[in-house]
């Protein structure tokens, strides 16, 4: 059957041949998961063999649909990796066929634009963040950094702390990372102007307390508030599948919940999206003001009334009067991206080390 295919191919007009291709590539994708391994490697076989006779934006679709089927064949994604950066782009940001070795491979050996791809990856070993720290540009280090799934070696570490000097962007994205640590941070911050410096300490200072009864009164709160799952016919799990994969917004499945008064499943979708755990989400959600709630939605890309429609739920739920959800609002509308995102690093840096001392 593969040699009756690759024949048809090879007398076929190049149009005919595009068909082909399309139709394989449609078939290999629509039933990826059901196939049979001989089928599979009958699928990845002609696409091989007729790789170099595609036209580049042939290719450019091809690697856009293949980049997320695990059973893409390792030669079709390292061919395809291989291009020129528009036709790599989706096998370097999210193939899970290419393992560590072959991303390290093509960091060490392609461009600027290839190393920049690579950098957004869910998830980088050290190995590979030393090489795209070494041979990468501005932008690729500064897409490292904002890399929240990105791990760092000691020496990429200092390099990047150094780099934070000379490098606002750079500094930035260090500081809202969680896994750095309190010298760290604070070296972060004194890189900063004096009048930044301060309104940092400032908001740093503020949430210490925040921070503190979170980590002490977590347990107690959690055991204590009477948050309870609502019924509804929206399910928090199926909806976090769904922000995960970009069909959904965070903000948008936030208003759907709050319009149910189901603060529960809310806590549920803020404790996974942001890495917290949900003992301490429960624990701003209760409480009567909203320096912890804000922080989270803002620093999570939450809009405006999106947020509003959550701080009427928690209103209703403390039996707080309307005029307190205006003042929220507005104070929500006062926080900057940047700081939030800032001060939420900064909780998980102290609730970690909080963590770590009491064990």
């Amino acid at each position: 059957m593969i040699d009756d295919l690759l024949t048809l191919a090879q007398d076929s007009t190049p149009e005919k041949r595009h068909q082909l291709v399309e139709h394989v590539t449609d078939l290999f994708v629509n039933g990826a998961n059901s196939y049979q391994t001989e089928e599979i490697t009958l699928f990845n076989t002609v696409l091989e063999r007729m790789l170099p006779t595609m036209e580049a934006e042939q290719k450019k679709t091809v690697s856009e649909q293949l980049a997320p089927i695990d059973s893409t064949s390792k030669q079709v994604a390292m061919t395809l990796a291989r291009e020129e950066i528009d036709i790599a782009r989706p096998m370097l940001t999210t193939s899970n066929v290419l393992d560590t070795e072959d991303i390290l491979q093509l960091a060490k050996t392609m461009g600027q634009g290839h190393l920049l791809a690579i950098s957004k990856r869910k998830h980088l070993e050290t190995q590979v963040t030393d090489v795209l720290l070494e041979r990468g540009e501005s932008p690729v280090k500064q897409s490292v950094a904002a890399n929240a799934g990105a791990e760092f070696s000691d020496w990429g570490s200092r390099l990047l702390i150094k780099l934070a000097e000379r490098d606002e962007k750079i500094r930035d994205a260090m500081m809202e990372r969680a896994d750095i640590s309190e010298t760290d941070y604070e070296k972060l911050i004194s890189q900063m102007p004096e009048q930044q410096q301060a309104k940092i300490r400032k908001l740093r200072t503020e949430n210490e307390n925040l921070v503190n009864e979170l980590f002490y009164k977590a347990s107690k709160v959690v055991a204590a508030s009477k948050l309870e799952r609502k019924a509804t016919r929206i399910d928090a799990k199926a909806t976090l599948k769904e922000i995960r994969s970009g069909q959904r917004s965070l903000g948008k499945s936030i208003t759907q919940f709050a319009l149910s008064n189901n603060l529960f499943d809310i806590c549920f979708l803020l404790a996974e999206v942001s890495g917290l755990e949900q003992k301490y989400i429960t624990n701003v959600m209760v409480r009567y003001d909203a320096t912890g709630v804000a922080v989270l939605c803002r620093a999570m890309g939450v809009e405006d009334q999106d947020y509003q429609a959550l701080c009427r739920a928690r209103a209703t739920h403390n039996k707080q009067p309307q005029s307190t959800v205006e003042k929220w609002v507005g104070d929500y509308r006062a926080l900057s991206d940047k700081d939030a995102r800032r001060l939420l690093s900064f909780m998980k840096i102290r609730l970690s080390s909080m963590e770590g001392e009491a064990a």
